[in-house]
């Protein structure tokens, strides 16, 4: 068992939308052991308490790749573990990646920002993350707003 199928405390569970975690999770490397596009794991890996996605900053065109229920599962995931432990949601730098997903929950599910729109829930999810610059994730969640529950 390598030390990310590990819990470091029983109180959190995790999801990691960043790459390197993801790769580092199947053993994968951008050089000598490339992942198979085919995996089934390639772009999303829920196990217990983790999820992981195979995410890199980006065009909101790389997020077409996982699409819309990639990001409903995330959703999804988050719900259920928040109900029992905290919910520990990182990316690389916590600029885009994770807070996109921290406000998507905060609209979509707790209704605690507007849900009308991105633009609205970005509005005033800015005033408890002022670093909050969702780049193409952002791009991608405002053409589908209406698609992700």
């Amino acid at each position: 068992m390598n030390d990310l199928d590990q819990t470091n405390g029983q109180d959190w569970a995790f999801v990691h939308a960043t790459q390197s975690i993801h790769y580092k999770i199947f053993g994968w490397n951008r050089t000598t052991n490339k992942p198979d596009k085919n995996h089934p794991n390639y772009i999303f890996y829920e196990k217990d308490n983790r999820l992981s996605l195979n995410w890199v900053d980006g065009a909101a065109h790389l997020y077409n790749w996982s699409g819309v229920e990639t990001f409903n599962k995330i959703l999804d995931f988050i719900e259920k573990w928040s109900n029992q432990r905290k919910i520990l949601i990182h990316c690389d730098q916590g600029q885009a990646r994770s807070p996109t997903l921290g406000l998507l929950y905060l609209a979509k599910r707790l209704k605690s920002i507007p849900n009308d729109s991105f633009g609205n829930a970005k509005n005033e999810f800015i005033k408890i993350c002022p670093n909050y610059l969702p780049s193409g994730i952002g791009d991608y969640v405002a053409q589908n707003w209406n698609e992700i529950k």
